[in-house]
């Protein structure tokens, strides 16, 4: 295998990854699908983005194997295939903007619980 050649990502569900890792970005590989994959749902994370002002471009990867996906090769390309309902695409697994958006909100959570935190520390100081 040349060392030079970069294989075709892995697709799942729309969504582009380093087959050898199942990151969207990956340094050992050299690819990046993080962008694509953005532009990929961007319709669906627009609306929830002007609401909370969250940025898809802060985001962090995705490793579709940690979500249970196997790489399936179809000719020349890869795809993934769900270990639990063994679909390919599985829509259930691999919801992507789904997942984006759970991870927003739980940001966003998070990020109201340390300001109220530090609001109260604040106030014990005084």
């Amino acid at each position: 295998m040349d060392p030079f050649k970069i294989p075709p990502p892995l697709v799942v569900n729309n969504f582009g990854f380093c087959v050898d890792h199942g990151d969207e970005f990956c340094p050992q590989c050299c690819c990046d699908h993080r962008q694509t994959n953005n532009y990929q749902i961007g319709d669906r994370l627009q609306e929830f983005s002007d609401i909370s002002g969250y940025d898809v471009d802060d985001r962090d990867p995705i490793n579709v194997y940690v979500h249970g996906a196997t790489a399936v090769k179809k000719k020349k390309d890869y795809i993934g295939k769900c270990s639990v309902h063994n679909k390919v695409d599985c829509g259930t697994c691999f919801n992507w903007a789904g997942l984006i958006i759970n991870e927003a909100k739980a940001g966003e959570a998070q990020g109201k619980w340390m300001k109220k935190r530090e609001k109260y520390y604040r106030t014990q100081d005084d």
